[in-house]
C-alpha cells in the first residue's frame, strides 16, 4: 500500500463524516479512523467497526489497549471488514490514556507491546503498524528509540508511524504535547537511516505539503493532522502530488452539495451536527466564511441552507473573477 500522504488519526475529527469529506478532495490519501478502545468495541458499541464506507479505503482502523487478549479479538471481528491495515496507538499522550496504560505509556513498556502485536498479527490477515512518538518524559530519543523500534519491528511489524516529537505524559496537556515538545525531523530521518527495511512515515507540524525545504523524500510518507484539519482545500492536489493520479478538481460549491445529499443518507443527527462541523475549514479564508459558518452551525436548518451557502460561494468566486 502507497503511505505517500495520511491523513493523521485524530480524536472528535476523523470520523465518518470528515473520512467522506476528504474523499471529495482526494482518492488516494491513507486514512485512519479515530482511536477506538478495544473495551468500546468489546463491551460497547460493536457498530463502531461498521461505520465507514468502501468510499473511504485506503483506511487503517486504528486501536489503543494494552491486553493482547482484547486486541486480537478486535482484530479478528476487523476481518469482515474491508480496513486496509490496522495500527496501534502507541503515542496518545492524554491523561487517561495514560492512566488506562496504553497510548504513549507503552513506549516504556515495549515486552507487552511486543505481545500485543504478537496476538494482532496472529488473528488478522491485514498490515499491523505502530503510531510512536520520539519518547517519551525523559527518555534519550536516541538510544531509548532505537531500542524500542528494534524489538518492535523484531516481531514482524513493519510501518512506523512517527510524531516528531517526545510525549511528556506528566506536564503537558494533549494540546500542549502537540506544540511545546520541540520537533525533530532530523532523528526521524535518522530512524529510517538506521532501520532502512522498515517504513517511516513523519508526522507532526507538517503545514506547508508541497514545499521542498524539509525534504522527506528519504521517508516513505508524511502524515498530516491539524492542518489537514482546518484547511482540507488544501488536500485538492494530494494525488497528483503524492501519488502521480489525476486530482478529483471539484468545485467547492459542488463539494457542499454532495456533503449535504451524504448528510440525507445519515440517520443519526449528531453525525450530521458533527459533519457540518467538519465542514467550517472548507471555507477559511472565503470573503463569506463568517456567513457560512453561521448557516453551518444550525443543524435543524442545515438543508434550506443548503442554497444560501451554494449562493455565497458563488458570489465569492464572481468578485474573485
Amino acid at each position: 500500500m502507497n503511505r505517500s500522504f495520511c491523513i493523521a488519526p485524530m480524536m472528535a475529527k476523523t470520523d465518518k463524516p470528515f473520512r467522506f469529506l476528504v474523499r471529495q478532495l482526494s482518492k488516494e490519501a491513507l486514512l485512519f479512523t479515530e482511536m477506538l478502545h478495544t473495551n468500546s468495541i468489546l463491551y460497547g458499541n460493536r457498530n463502531k467497526l461498521l461505520e465507514y464506507d468502501e468510499i473511504e479505503n485506503p483506511i487503517a482502523l486504528q486501536l489503543g489497549g494494552n491486553d493482547p487478549k482484547s486486541l486480537s479479538e478486535v482484530c479478528k471481528m476487523a476481518e469482515a471488514f474491508d480496513y486496509d491495515e490496522i495500527n496501534l496507538n502507541l503515542g496518545c499522550p492524554s491523561p487517561k490514556v495514560k492512566s488506562g496504560n496504553f497510548g504513549a505509556a507503552l513506549m516504556d513498556q515495549p515486552e507487552i507491546v511486543k505481545e500485543c502485536l504478537v496476538a494482532m498479527q496472529e488473528n488478522s490477515s491485514k498490515t499491523i503498524s505502530v503510531k510512536i512518538r520520539l519518547g517519551i518524559n525523559g527518555n534519550d530519543t536516541n538510544k531509548t528509540l532505537d531500542d524500542f523500534v528494534n524489538q518492535v519491528s523484531s516481531v514482524g511489524v513493519k510501518v512506523f508511524y512517527v510524531h516528531a516529537r517526545k510525549a511528556i505524559l506528566d506536564k503537558l496537556s494533549p494540546k500542549d504535547n502537540r506544540e511545546i515538545p520541540p520537533l525533530n525531523y532530523k532523528r526521524v530521518k535518522k530512524l529510517k537511516k538506521d532501520f532502512n527495511d522498515l517504513e517511516i512515515i513523519i508526522n507532526g507540524g507538517i503545514k506547508d505539503y508541497y514545499c521542498k525545504e524539509n525534504d522527506f523524500s528519504d521517508l516513505d510518507g508524511i502524515m498530516i493532522g491539524r492542518e489537514a484539519y482546518s484547511y482540507p482545500r488544501k488536500l485538492e492536489n494530494v494525488d497528483s502530488f503524492f501519488f502521480g493520479k489525476k486530482d478529483k478538481r471539484i468545485s467547492l460549491a459542488n463539494i457542499t452539495n454532495n456533503m449535504f445529499e451524504y448528510f440525507e443518507t445519515l440517520d443519526n443527527k449528531k453525525d450530521i451536527q458533527r459533519g457540518l462541523i467538519h465542514m467550517h475549514g472548507l471555507y477559511n479564508g472565503l470573503k463569506n466564511a463568517r456567513k457560512i459558518r453561521v448557516l453551518l452551525s444550525n443543524s435543524n436548518y442545515f438543508m434550506p441552507a443548503k442554497n444560501e451557502i451554494i449562493d455565497l460561494l458563488n458570489n465569492d468566486f464572481k468578485n474573485v473573477a
